[in-house]
């Protein structure tokens, strides 16, 4: 089970769970972070995008949470 698709130039369309998080905003339409991924950072209450180490140039997502010390 892939954890994301950064090497890849999109996620594949069978990921319905990502698909389904693109579709309510969860996260951006060019996101490449698996939907198992997305939907339990979703569950836990927090933002895919904020600990998400994938390329922003290519997914657009927002910006990367910055750790205390960085």
């Amino acid at each position: 089970m892939d954890l994301h698709y950064f090497d890849k130039e999109s996620a594949p369309a069978s990921d319905m769970l990502l698909a389904m998080a693109k579709g309510q905003g969860y996260v951006p339409t060019n996101c490449l972070l698996a939907g198992h991924v997305v939907m339990a950072e979703v569950n836990a209450q927090r933002d895919p995008c904020a600990g998400c180490a994938g390329p922003r140039n290519k997914c657009k997502g927002r910006a990367k949470r910055r750790e205390e010390g960085e």
